[in-house]
């Protein structure tokens, strides 16, 4: 009695698998000769680090310096990226802008899946505790054509002990 259950699911699978190969593809989805195949629509994002004090500038430079690390990411090669990072004070009455730095779009490295910008840096005049974030955005060339990320800021407000 089983064996007469399992030939006739077997049976069904096969007739089914049949009826799906044999079915022409509509036409939705078929290629026209003269047509460009679609090229995959580019997955990018910016991620941004908190404020914090940069080890580098610390060790090597023998200064204390408030850094705000960015990356633009992407799926596909990016061209000419031009990825800025703000830094910005939390102040009582607004938020000053306190530097800008921008990559290079005809540097090297502002070209590939991932460019960084790892160069802002707020040298430290004081140990004042103080609140910082930071807004990073880009500007790339990909698949010839231009594309825009909008601003990303920092995921927390950090206090260090770093007055400018």
């Amino acid at each position: 009695m089983t064996s007469k259950i399992h030939i006739k699911k077997l049976s069904t699978v096969i007739a089914t698998l049949l009826t799906l190969t044999v079915l022409p593809i509509s036409p939705s989805h078929a290629f026209s000769p003269g047509a460009k195949p679609r090229t995959p629509k580019a997955s990018c994002r910016i991620e941004i680090d908190n404020a914090h004090i940069s080890r580098h500038a610390k060790k090597f430079g023998e200064r204390r310096a408030v850094l705000v690390k960015a990356r633009s990411i992407c799926t596909v090669i990016q061209q000419q990226v031009t990825l800025t990072v703000n830094i910005y004070k939390v102040e009582k009455f607004g938020n000053p802008l306190l530097g800008a730095v921008s990559t290079d779009p005809l540097d090297p490295a502002s070209f590939g899946k991932v460019v960084r910008n790892y160069d802002n840096l707020i040298d430290c005049k004081n140990f004042k505790r103080t609140k910082y974030y930071g807004v990073a955005y880009a500007k790339a060339l990909i698949n010839g054509r231009w594309n825009y990320a909008g601003r990303v800021r920092s995921p927390k407000t950090i206090e260090i002990n770093c007055g400018t």
